[in-house]
């Protein structure tokens, strides 16, 4: 069952332009909008839920609660695609966040688009989801400090002899060290994690048939229906060109994907 969320945790998005930054939005004006469109999406009235949840998206505004109520009101709409879309950035925020995935677990089960290698679960994007930016960043720092760490440990005991047989000195700089290779694994994870979540996309469109090549009048061997998760893997003359979790690849219109990870969140 769809569920909204009442708790406004938002994190401020500062758009980068060529001239600076815009103003920042104001977070008491922006909590009123959010607590409106609750009372609007509770009362029924959706399409003002809608409108104001997009809103505050426009003002730069991201927060899991969000992108989850903005998706389950999609969802009641029977906009499969744009909810599929925002439960899926809700999960780009906090992969943890057990509402966002339960509600896209309800939506997938009932897509047109049933692939092959592809679960109610979700297990293609486990790498995705266990080794998101947060965790990357995390093992980044932990990483510099723990390489520090090691060289201080092992400059110390070529220094002085003293210190070279000292099990604290020396157990200290093999552990910092294991911790440094261990972090530097999972920041590595993250960044190649990171690049496969910027190609990630849901198809917004009702349907659209994949042609063989960047052309109308190529020839389109499938189709692909909204709410289907897939990677844009080049773009071209105002086509992507699009993999399925199947494996299957093809050309579709730019305009009927839309990718997880937003301009605003330095995806693109």
């Amino acid at each position: 069952m769809v569920r909204i969320r009442t708790i406004f945790a938002v994190a401020l998005v500062l758009c980068l332009t060529g001239s600076g930054l815009h103003a920042a939005p104001d977070p008491v004006l922006s909590a009123h909008l959010f607590d409106d469109a609750n009372a609007a999406f509770l009362g029924g009235d959706l399409a003002r839920a809608t409108a104001a949840y997009q809103a505050l998206i426009e003002e730069g505004f991201a927060s899991v609660e969000l992108e989850t109520n903005l998706g389950a009101v999609l969802f009641r709409q029977n906009k499969r695609g744009e909810a599929a879309l925002h439960f899926e950035r809700a999960l780009y925020l906090d992969p943890s966040d057990d509402d966002a995935r339960n509600d896209l677990l309800e939506l997938r089960r009932s897509n047109v688009d049933k692939l092959e290698g592809e679960s109610d679960e979700g297990n293609s994007d486990t790498l995705f989801r266990i080794f998101s930016p947060t965790a990357g960043g995390i093992a980044a720092l932990l990483l510099v400090v723990s390489w520090a760490l090691a060289c201080l440990f092992f400059a110390l005991r070529l220094l002085s002899s003293a210190l070279r047989e000292n099990k604290v000195v020396s157990s200290g700089a093999w552990i910092a060290l294991v911790i440094a290779m261990l972090s530097g694994g999972v920041a590595w994870a993250s960044s190649a994690a990171h690049k496969v979540a910027l190609q990630r996309a849901i198809l917004v469109a009702q349907s659209t048939p994949a042609r063989e090549g960047p052309q109308q009048k190529a020839a389109s061997n499938f189709e692909v229906h909204e709410g289907t998760l897939v990677r844009v893997e080049d773009e071209q003359s105002g086509f992507s060109r699009i993999r399925l979790q199947n494996g299957l690849t093809g050309w579709v219109p730019s305009e009927t994907v839309a990718r997880i990870v937003t301009r605003r969140w330095g995806g693109l």
